[in-house]
């Protein structure tokens, strides 16, 4: 399984997206309780629960991690990963998928600098304090240091996204290959 972490608009979505188009990976959907986003659809793009329904889930350790992050919860359902998907997920559920997955998981650390992510967060239209928020967040959540492990580290700035997304496939398959 793919395993993709970065910070916000670092390009993970967008490199996911051509990964299941262009590869034929398919999506593990992780559950949250933040609000869908304009165009994202309920266990589509996330499984959508209040959290309620998240804590009783999480009672019940159907999580192999949960997260907060911007005052939601953010989990990886074990009955949702897929050994030949995809996840987009941050450093602790990356280290949780290494801990119980071992090399059956690829880390892929996606990466561009503060102001190429300002500036990707403006042109989606989120708000600017959030902007700000993420920000100053993220330079502590996705620290580098805080991953048990990087398979791959993707500089997501002058590269194409075709480019990168077939270094991910190419370099996934050799892991794969080479922890058979």
């Amino acid at each position: 399984m793919i395993v993709l972490v970065g910070a916000s608009a670092s390009g993970k979505t967008e490199l996911s997206k051509i990964l299941f188009n262009k590869y034929g990976y398919t999506k593990c959907i992780t559950t949250t309780t933040r609000d869908p986003r304009i165009g994202e659809i309920n266990d589509v793009d996330y499984h959508f629960l209040n959290k309620d329904e998240f804590l009783n889930l999480e009672s019940k350790h159907a999580f192999f991690e949960v997260s907060t992050y911007q005052n939601n919860y953010y989990g990886i359902q074990k009955n949702d990963v897929n050994y030949q998907g995809l996840v987009i997920v941050d450093p602790s559920g990356a280290n949780a998928l290494i801990k119980e997955l071992k090399n059956d998981v690829f880390i892929v650390y996606v990466e561009a600098n503060k102001s190429l992510r300002m500036d990707r967060m403006y042109q989606r239209s989120d708000e600017a304090l959030l902007i700000k928020n993420r920000i100053i967040n993220d330079d502590k959540v996705f620290d580098k240091a805080n991953l048990l492990r990087i398979d791959l580290n993707i500089v997501n700035e002058n590269h194409q996204l075709d480019t990168l997304a077939l270094e991910i496939h190419e370099k996934y398959l050799i892991h794969m290959h080479n922890n058979k």
